[in-house]
């Protein structure tokens, strides 16, 4: 799964920049900025470019972009709380930003918290990959593999939808179980 959404990622973030790109303009201090945020291997100096970013153009058409860049950043360090706060700042601005509905589904999921956002973007992502199957393949994508990367994708966020469910039901009967007249123990149910 960690190979898929690898893919995911690298594939979704292509095509958000092809989109931002037709919307700033070339050599402009907004662009010069965002290129040199994406060739910044430096995780400190990446952040703090990305905060730079934020300050000087917090209106820019690719401010969604550079906040999947954090997003990115926090990833890679397991800062799962700025993670999702980055993710939930690129949804505010591309309500249809397929990794960042990811993403944010497979977090919620994971720390078993927000498990109904959780399962609506999941489900989103699903929804918005499926219609995606019937667009063209991007200029330059043989049409095979722009069918097979979609499937491979639609089964990621699948897969990722499920494990949010399972995880909300799983909470669901774990709370039915420890009844209203039980006391916690070292952090553990005994029901009296």
């Amino acid at each position: 799964m960690r190979v898929t959404m690898v893919r995911l990622w690298i594939f979704c973030s292509f095509f958000t920049g092809v989109s931002a790109w037709s919307q700033v303009r070339a050599g402009s201090p907004e662009s010069a900025l965002f290129d040199q945020i994406s060739a910044e291997t430096s995780p400190d100096a990446k952040l703090e470019l990305i905060g730079s970013f934020e300050r000087q153009f917090p209106s820019s058409k690719i401010l969604s972009r550079v906040y999947l860049e954090a997003t990115q950043v926090y990833r890679d360090r397991g800062v799962r709380e700025k993670m999702i706060e980055y993710g939930e700042k690129v949804l505010r601005l591309d309500e249809t930003n397929i990794t960042a509905m990811m993403l944010l589904s497979r977090n919620y999921a994971i720390d078993g918290k927000n498990l109904d956002r959780a399962i609506e973007l999941g489900q989103r992502a699903v929804d918005r990959l499926a219609s995606s199957a019937t667009d063209p393949a991007p200029v330059g994508y043989p049409d095979e593999k722009w069918k097979a990367y979609l499937r491979t994708s639609q089964d990621s966020a699948q897969q990722i939808l499920d494990y949010a469910k399972a995880i909300k039901a799983r909470n669901e009967a774990a709370s039915k179980v420890a009844t209203p007249s039980s006391t916690t123990v070292a952090g553990t149910p005994t029901v009296k």
